[in-house]
């Protein structure tokens, strides 16, 4: 029973890692073309509120330090991986 377990989630793990090119195969996916996710394109984070932007938006709107706080925050995209880590974790893909 732990074999067969084991094996189950090898193939569901293969089949996550080669589903682009499976679906591909298919038919079913259109080719993205875009390479800079496997080449590490040096691409620049957005810039944040500086303090000056912080003090004039603060003079009109009341929720203003939640907007420089979030300016301040790192925003990344989940890679398929971290999604299906997720999926074993909790049971639910994104």
């Amino acid at each position: 029973m732990k074999k067969l377990l084991i094996l189950l989630l090898i193939g569901i793990c293969g089949l996550a890692w080669r589903s682009e090119d499976l679906m591909k195969l298919v038919g079913l996916a259109h080719p993205s073309g875009d390479v800079s996710r496997f080449q590490g394109s040096p691409q620049q984070p957005p810039r944040g509120m500086t303090m000056n932007e912080f003090a004039e938006l603060a003079r009109k709107d009341p929720d203003a330090y939640r907007k420089f706080f979030a300016s301040h925050q790192a925003t990344t995209e989940r890679n398929p991986a971290d999604k299906l880590m997720n999926f074993f974790a909790h049971g639910k893909y994104e």
